[in-house]
């Protein structure tokens, strides 16, 4: 996974903001489906590849959010 990815999920899990993530999310999902799409003759297994490495950092934030924070531990 990418620094940046994992330090943009990060400040989203930080800040609570579920709505971001969700945004990152379905951006990411999208240009999935685009690169399918839009270019089948073309090999776009590395930036595939990158893309689901995104998904699986934002969906670890997503569970970092759903976690219960105990009390005094941050």
């Amino acid at each position: 996974m990418s620094l940046a990815i994992d330090q943009i999920v990060t400040a989203y899990v930080r800040l609570k903001d579920r709505d971001s993530l969700e945004e990152l999310k379905t951006h990411r999902l999208k240009l999935m489906a685009d690169l399918n799409r839009l270019l089948p003759d073309f090999d776009s297994s590395p930036a595939l590849r990158d893309l689901a490495e995104d998904l699986a950092a934002i969906d670890a934030g997503f569970e970092r959010l759903d976690v219960p924070v105990v009390q005094g531990e941050r």
